[in-house]
């Protein structure tokens, strides 16, 4: 009796998959993963696979090179202490002990840093390695216009990010670098990105990278010329199951919901997303919270408090938005002598998302004090969003929408004001 053929789809297939993958760049093979199916899906099954490895992750939106680098960069920032890294690398190569010349350079005066640094500069025969590493440990007089350090290093390379992302990655100890997820939509976004992760993967094939792509747009592109991006994009393939509408309005009932077919559409849009049975059961929460306020106008701010608690699991399960809401987060300004806190902030984009209950309308004391903290929001430069909670669970492709749309208005302009 022949054996079963694997599940080609399944999550463990994938996540075994994902290790060949990672055997591969160990051995210096330039390696592409492509994933293949819902975006909610894909981020779950990445999350999983890094988590194990206890590696960090960067997600990029950005379709050039210059922005795809420029978001691994701050994300490293972020998870790394370059100047601790750099120093560490600089004291390894010119023989010192472990730890010696970060020790060394604390509570030196510029003028000792300075003569120990120059001492030492001449141990790294690489010139790009050396010029980060003196862009790190010997920052410029005259700070970058920008302000940003990473700025500073782009500009010593001569704006040229794959060097500097090559000379970085060199720096920073192995295996504790972040990878990248490329995901994003529209024409010519995944020949770009696909060209863009190519480069990356032949500069530095131990990077882990991966590319997020739904299977219409990379059907079209996969019935284009031959290339090396289309060879890599082919090889590191891996299709992901995609439930169906159907088996999530079984899953509802299970859940005690009473009325699935009332919320079709937006099932529909959890089935395209892909998401993950936690986001599910949230789903199904707030959906049965929902019913219940109907019957019992009480239970209306549990009924808001669940689909909140559900919205987030929903943006952070996706790639486009995942870890840029805080719940629940103060703005840093006050209105009336009161610190100002928001359902969904995200600082980075400066988007303010509110949930409001049908209920909270009835009150125009209240209804009056929402709309002056709308205007302090504007004019701190957030984009303030309000949704019923009840839209949450009945109307939540439209909301989804809504959201990427400011998400990706509010990225482009950052992209803008970056390169300027």
């Amino acid at each position: 009796m022949p054996l079963p053929r694997p599940d080609n789809r399944s999550d463990a297939f994938v996540l075994q998959a994902l290790e060949r993958h990672q055997r591969r760049r160990e051995q210096g093979i330039p390696t592409l993963t492509v994933l293949a199916g819902p975006p909610g899906t894909a981020a779950s099954l990445w999350r999983q696979w890094l988590g194990s490895r206890r590696q960090t992750s960067c997600v990029s939106l950005a379709a050039g090179e210059v922005g795809v680098i420029r978001d691994w960069m701050e994300t490293l920032r972020r998870t790394r202490n370059l100047e601790a890294d750099a120093a560490d690398f600089l004291g390894a190569t010119a023989g010192l002990a472990p730890g010696e010349l970060r020790a060394r350079l604390t509570g030196s005066t510029p003028h000792e840093r300075d003569v120990l640094l120059q001492e030492l500069f001449p141990a790294l025969t690489t010139g790009d390695i050396s010029a980060a590493c003196r862009c790190l440990l010997q920052p410029p007089q005259v700070p970058h216009k920008s302000g940003e350090p990473l700025d500073a290093v782009l500009e010593a390379f001569e704006r040229e990010p794959l060097r500097a992302l090559t000379a970085l990655h060199a720096l920073v100890p192995v295996g504790t670098v972040p990878s990248l997820l490329l995901s994003g939509s529209g024409p010519g976004w995944l020949a770009s990105a696909a060209r863009v992760a190519t480069r990356l993967c032949d500069a530095v094939p131990s990077l882990v990278v991966a590319l997020h792509a739904e299977r219409p747009a990379l059907d079209t592109y996969l019935r284009g010329g031959e290339s090396q991006s289309l060879a890599l994009v082919r090889e590191g393939l891996l299709e992901l199951e995609a439930p169906s509408p159907e088996e999530l309005k079984r899953r509802l009932a299970k859940l005690g919901v009473r009325a699935p077919e009332a919320l079709s559409n937006s099932l529909a849009r959890l089935a395209a997303d892909g998401v993950t049975e936690e986001v599910l059961a949230r789903y199904g929460e707030a959906a049965r919270e929902l019913e219940a306020s109907r019957q019992e106008p009480a239970a209306a701010d549990q009924a808001r408090s669940s689909a909140e608690s559900f919205l987030r699991s929903f943006l952070d399960a996706l790639p486009a938005t995942q870890g840029l809401f805080e719940l629940n987060e103060r703005t840093g300004f006050r209105l009336n002598n009161r610190p100002v806190e928001v359902d969904f902030l995200s600082h980075r984009l400066k988007v303010a998302i509110e949930v409001d209950g049908y209920y909270h309308f009835q009150d125009e004391e209240a209804y009056r004090r929402d709309r002056r903290k709308d205007l302090a929001l504007q004019r701190h430069g957030y984009l303030v969003l309000r949704f019923l909670a009840s839209d949450v669970v009945a109307r939540l492709e439209e909301i989804r929408d809504t959201i990427l749309e400011v998400v990706s208005f509010r990225r482009h302009r950052e992209d803008a004001d970056g390169g300027a």
